[in-house]
């Protein structure tokens, strides 16, 4: 059985609970609002605040489009090669295991 990366696996936390420690309460507000960005976005925002919280600040000091930005674009990168993976997924697969097999870099 294959554990992939610690933080990958399923975590009985509420979304951005984890990125809330890290981003402005402006920020993460405005993440949950705005529909462009779902549950895959909120799950790599956790990831990085878990992961590399100190790059995630320096990124949303950067401004709010930029970390908006490349949040998007990763969200997209993910929630596509996943959409294509669901087949995977049902078989036990794990999301990170997915990633990694699509060789998609998951940290900022």
């Amino acid at each position: 059985m294959t554990t992939g990366h610690p933080f990958m696996q399923a975590h009985p936390h509420q979304p951005l609970s984890i990125a809330a420690k890290i981003l402005s309460p402006q920020m993460i507000q405005t993440i949950r609002k705005l529909p462009e960005f779902h549950l895959q976005a909120w799950k790599i925002l956790d990831r990085w605040a878990f992961n590399s919280p100190e790059m995630l600040a320096q990124l949303e000091a950067q401004g709010e489009i930029v970390l908006m930005s490349r949040l998007l674009d990763q969200q997209a990168v993910e929630h596509q090669a996943l959409m294509d993976s669901t087949h995977q997924l049902q078989n036990g697969m794990t999301e990170h295991e997915i990633l990694e097999m699509c060789e998609i870099h998951t940290e900022l």
